[in-house]
This record gives structure tokens, C-alpha cells and sequence, in this order.
């Protein structure tokens, strides 16, 4: 299990005269965040992924995911997030004469229905819906692909990965419907028909659903200062959602989409939350000296772990569990 480099918790930790504004503390510590996630990967930066993994590596890598999360007990009502990976009832090619098909040949259509409705609690929310489909080249096939939901008003275009259309080159690619899928699980419609569009040779391809929910949590949970941190910026837990996408990194990273970061921070006063008589002894020091001996800091005490779905700098799909990148608790030391 891989060590959250330790330079980053430090960096964390903000320090005076650093732009305590809302957005500038949040690029602070997504900086930090990246520079220590990469740095415990032994990456100097995010790798280029050429060449992505099939569907069923993916599917496979999935269940490995999913059971160890499972191990850490991570994937009990506790977690912030969970995946769910739905598969196609069927999957047909749509004839010529099928509605209004004839005037939009040589295209092919084919449909996938999804009528396994997900089991969504109370408590969860949807947080993304990716479509992943993948297929294995045997002749020339255009890049392009057109693909339409049942009900939707719009057709999302999309492009297969590697598109260099050599013989027997296996492709594939992600499409975020979470839209679609929030109407389809909202209105209880009958199945979710997935009509895909491609043109010239025809071949056979594989289609998944993969939904990622979280626990509904309230506006007061989700701000910065959580409910044992009040005004005095004494030191507590605090925290902040973590989007993938927003720092740009769904091209490499593949699960958790999100994951809620907690850090430590605030003042440490004397005797408070002392981690050990070594802490109370540097505190009163500290007191003594009028300076002379630092304070003691607001660092974690606890961590939980989190694992990682990833590509590595080679472009192979991974796993790598975290012990220490979660904080649970916080003291002075």
C-alpha cells in the first residue's frame, strides 16, 4: 500500500501570509494534492495515455476495484462514493427499414437496452453515468460516432481512441450521459435505449453503464469548516470535495470520479488536543520562550485509506491503495 508523500501534508498545512481567500486556499491545496498524488506514483507529471485499456480489462479491473474496496471496508454505507456496472439486456443491429433509417444509409445502426433499473437509495445521489463501449477493428470504420438516447432531444458525437484504423486493433470510449441517466431513473420509463451510429464496415462492439452515486449529504456537511471547527480557527478537521475532472485528470484517473479531501489546519493553543506529554512540554516551552520555541502544529493523528483506479506512466491500468491520503482526525504535535 503506497505512503501519501509526506512533503504534501505538510504543504497542506497553510501557512501565514499565504492568499487566504476561498479560491486561492482551494488552488493551494489541489496543488498540493496533485504534486503529492503524482509524487507517490514516482510520476514528475500526469502521464499521456496512448492507448486505453479494453472493455473487459476495464470490466475486470472493475471487480479487482470493487473487492478491494471491499477488503479496506471501504465500500460499506460509510463511503463517500460507490460504482455500480450495469450491462445491456440485449444489443441488435436496427434494419434499413426500421422507422426512418432508409434515407441515412450506408450508416449502421444498432441499439442496446439497459433494463436493469439501478437500485438507487434514498440516500444516494447520482453523481456521473459514463457509457463505455469498445470494439475490434477488422476493416476500415470511421473514428466518428453518433450516439443517441430514447427520449433525449439531442445526439452526443463521439471519437474512438486511436483512431490509426489498423487491422484488428482493439478501440474503445467513455461518454458521460449522466443527464440521460438521471431522467430514465426519474421518470421510470421502461428501458434505456442506446441507439449508436457508425459508418462504413461494419462490426460487432461492447457497451456498459457504469454509475457513480455518493451519499446525499446537507449544505453544512459540505462547507469547508466541518461541525467541530468554530470561529476561533483553533485546529480541527476540515475539508473539501475533490473533482477529477475539474483538475483535468479523467484522462488518466478512472475511479473515484470524486473523493472528499479532509486536511488539518488551524492554531494550537497551549494543552489543546495535545498528542502526546512530549506536545504539552514543547507547548508550555513554547509559552517560556515567548517565541523562541515554535508551537506546536495542527497535523493528522488518523488516516483512512483510498484506492486508486489509474493508468500508470507506462499507459497500464492499476490499482494503487493510499493508507495515509484521507485524514480522519487531527491533534497538535
Amino acid at each position: 500500500m503506497r505512503t501519501f508523500n509526506a512533503r504534501s501534508h505538510d504543504a497542506l498545512r497553510l501557512k501565514p501570509g499565504h492568499d487566504r481567500t476561498e479560491m486561492g486556499k482551494k488552488k493551494l491545496l489541489l496543488d498540493a494534492l496533485k504534486m503529492g498524488i503524482l509524487s507517490s506514483l514516482g510520476m514528475d507529471e500526469a502521464p499521456n495515455v496512448k492507448k486505453r485499456a479494453s472493455q473487459t480489462e476495464l470490466w475486470e479491473m472493475e471487480r479487482l476495484y470493487q473487492e478491494k474496496l471491499s477488503e479496506l471496508g471501504l465500500n460499506t454505507s460509510r463511503s463517500n462514493a460507490r460504482s455500480t456496472l450495469l450491462l445491456p439486456h440485449r444489443v441488435y443491429k436496427l434494419q434499413p427499414g426500421h422507422r426512418r433509417l432508409q434515407r441515412r444509409l450506408p450508416f449502421h445502426w444498432h441499439r442496446a437496452e439497459f433494463t436493469e433499473r439501478p437500485s438507487i437509495q434514498e440516500k444516494l445521489s447520482l453523481i456521473r453515468a459514463d457509457l463505455y463501449m469498445s470494439r475490434q477493428v477488422l476493416g476500415k470504420a470511421a473514428a466518428r460516432v453518433k450516439v443517441h438516447i430514447q427520449g433525449s432531444n439531442s445526439t452526443k458525437h463521439a471519437v474512438w481512441r486511436d483512431s490509426s484504423m489498423n487491422r484488428d486493433m482493439s478501440q474503445s470510449l467513455v461518454l458521460d450521459i449522466s443527464a440521460e441517466v438521471q431522467k430514465w431513473i426519474r421518470d421510470d420509463s421502461g428501458p434505456l435505449m442506446v441507439d449508436v451510429r457508425h459508418k462504413g464496415a461494419d462490426y460487432n462492439f461492447n457497451i456498459s453503464l457504469k454509475l457513480t452515486q455518493k451519499h446525499k449529504i446537507s449544505r453544512t456537511t459540505r462547507s469547508n469548516k466541518e461541525a467541530e471547527c468554530d470561529e476561533l480557527d483553533l485546529c480541527c478537521r476540515q475539508s473539501m470535495t475533490v473533482s477529477f475532472k475539474d483538475i483535468g485528470w479523467t484522462d488518466w484517473v478512472v475511479a473515484p470520479s470524486e473523493y472528499t479531501m479532509h486536511f488539518c489546519h488551524g492554531s494550537c493553543p497551549h494543552n489543546y488536543m495535545p498528542a502526546s506529554m512530549h506536545t504539552q512540554v514543547k507547548s508550555r516551552l513554547a509559552q517560556i520562550s515567548k517565541g523562541g520555541i515554535s508551537r506546536p502544529c495542527c497535523v493528522p493523528s488518523a488516516y483512512q485509506p483510498m484506492v486508486l483506479m489509474h493508468y500508470d506512466s507506462h499507459g497500464k491500468l492499476k490499482l494503487t491503495p493510499f493508507e495515509d491520503l484521507i485524514v480522519s482526525k487531527c491533534h497538535c504535535a
